[in-house]
């Protein structure tokens, strides 16, 4: 019990530490002309007795992860030989569930063919390559089941040796179940 305390005491003393010398350096750098606190200043005494450290929430990071990995799949196209962007899904099955995959992975193909803008890539023979961050603004709570993110992806053309922004962005709330060990793409809402 005693090497317990110990232990939550030194970290609570690294955090204070930390804590001190973060502002510190953000004092010396905002205004060079007035001294910033010590860091020797700073005691264990102040610091909340109810503090509790509590580890990263790996689920939650896991899960955005599967999700930035999934959707970077499902916006990358290869216009020249993908007949719709839908080919992509398919590419990116791993990391969809059965339902939403059945849904996305369908033949899309029209009486009136591609966009304009996709056949001119396949004429380019240009990929159109995706960049994703996923965030959390405004998300609902997570749950242990489910988690729901808001992603925006970029994309960039590439053909020859040019490159084009692909505008606009493209944003799409995403929401990801867990199934056995792994958390799946279970629904994507533009």
């Amino acid at each position: 019990m005693r090497a317990r305390t110990l232990v939550v005491v030194v970290l609570v003393l690294a955090v204070v530490a930390f804590l001190a010398y973060s502002f510190v350096s953000r004092q010396d750098v905002e205004d060079t002309t007035a001294s910033a606190p010590s860091a020797t200043a700073i005691t264990a005494t102040e610091v909340p007795a109810d503090i509790e450290l509590t580890e990263p929430p790996t689920e939650a990071r896991a899960a955005e992860e599967i999700a930035r990995q999934g959707l970077t799949v499902v916006f990358t196209w290869y216009p020249a030989t993908d007949m719709t962007q839908n080919d992509a899904y398919g590419r990116a099955r791993e990391w969809l569930t059965d339902k939403l995959a059945a849904r996305m992975v369908i033949d899309a193909r029209t009486e009136r063919g591609p966009s304009v803008q996709w056949d001119k890539w396949a004429q380019q023979q240009a990929k159109v390559i995706a960049d994703v961050s996923v965030e959390c603004s405004g998300c609902p709570q997570d749950t242990e089941r489910t988690i729901q993110r808001v992603a925006t992806i970029k994309q960039t053309a590439i053909a020859d040796s040019s490159t084009a922004t692909v505008k606009p962005d493209t944003t799409v709330w995403v929401t990801l179940v867990r199934e056995g060990d792994r958390w799946l793409i279970d629904d994507i809402r533009y």
